[in-house]
């Protein structure tokens, strides 16, 4: 609870939050921040999830030229990709990943680091730095009987298909555990 509770009642902090942010998405011109430095480096981000994401923030601020690289289509990682737009709304962290690019943070998605390019690849091309934030993202299974059989999906990866637009067909009785 917020110590406010000392002198009198707590601030409701979440929708004071809620609130600002509102206000900044649907501002004319959001606040983009100043670059503390130009050192001009070049700084590679695998994985454009949470972590993937600060990390090419605080880059780009301190004055580093951030490339990210995303092996899904889509931006955000399990923001995006896993968590239901009612609990979080897209929108939202796409206007953050919007404020990234006019920081001058480059964005490459569908491709896979290992795969498609090589971190001495990366190298090879000027990076000085490489920060790897490829996440967790997998499901875990139950070690239950049936978990292995067709029409049985992780959860996270059945909502990541669901998120990048990839065709799922249910039929018959879905149960959710």
């Amino acid at each position: 609870e917020c110590t406010r509770r000392i002198i009198d009642s707590p601030t409701a902090i979440d929708e004071i939050k809620k609130f600002i942010a509102d206000k900044e998405l649907s501002a004319d011109s959001r606040f983009i921040p100043t670059r503390r430095n130009e050192f001009g480096k070049k700084m590679a981000v695998v994985g454009a999830g949470p972590a993937g994401l600060s990390c090419a923030y605080f880059l780009a601020l301190d004055g580093y030229k951030v490339t990210v690289f995303e092996k899904q289509k889509k931006l955000g990682g399990m923001q995006t990709l896993g968590i239901p737009s009612f609990r979080l709304e897209k929108e939202v962290v796409n206007a953050e990943i919007d404020i990234l690019r006019e920081m001058g943070v480059e964005f490459i998605t569908g491709v896979e680091v290992g795969k498609d390019l090589t971190l001495d690849g990366l190298r090879s091309e000027g990076f000085k730095a490489i920060y790897l934030a490829i996440g967790a993202q997998g499901g875990r299974k139950l070690g239950v009987e049936g978990e292995d059989a067709a029409g049985v999906f992780a959860g996270v990866d059945f909502l990541r298909s669901v998120n990048l637009g990839e065709e799922i067909k249910l039929s018959g009785k879905v149960v959710v555990i």
